[in-house]
């Protein structure tokens, strides 16, 4: 019994190390972007998430595409490693900018805080799909919990602002 609750334990490290080889490849969508009042905008999207000659890292290209031309806007591109040193799983979007990714499950998660507002974003694997997702909204929270003697402490809220999906399809 014990040799199995150390492999539960154990097992999730093994996995967390970087992104599967299944993962790789060039996939395309179109990404749909939300605010409070529906649907926004429409746009083409091609991620190519390809291993490098380093290890343990990848390099993360997000292409924006126009959809009515087909003309590249803008590309993101981005680098994930994986620390050995502190087991953390980083995407690094230069200058510096490193925003730490956790593996749960089948999908990558970030949480992260800029100019007063909060941003998450996970990409998992669906089938031979990746689904993309980033939402945010403002900081301040828009409902405080009456103090709470249980847990010693308020509840806030935070208001999400936007939404912006993506599924990702392989290219072929």
């Amino acid at each position: 019994m014990r040799i199995l609750c150390l492999f539960l334990l154990l097992s999730p490290l093994a996995f967390t190390q970087g992104i599967p080889n299944e993962w790789l490849g060039s996939y395309e969508g179109v990404m749909e972007i939300y605010n409070n009042n529906g649907l926004q905008q429409t746009i083409g999207v091609n991620l190519d998430l390809q291993i490098m000659d380093r290890q343990n890292y990848w390099t993360y290209n997000m292409s924006y595409i126009n959809l009515k031309d087909g003309e590249v806007v803008s590309t993101k591109a981005y680098k994930i490693f994986y620390a050995e040193e502190t087991k953390k799983l980083w995407m690094d979007e230069g200058d510096s900018l490193l925003i730490e990714m956790t593996r749960l499950g089948n999908c990558f998660y970030d949480h992260f805080e800029l100019s007063d507002m909060f941003f998450n974003s996970a990409l998992c694997k669906q089938d031979e799909n990746l689904l993309f997702e980033i939402t945010g909204g403002q900081k301040k929270p828009t409902y405080t919990s009456p103090y709470i003697k249980e847990i010693e402490c308020s509840v806030e809220t935070l208001h999400f602002d936007f939404l912006q999906r993506v599924l990702l399809k392989p290219k072929k």
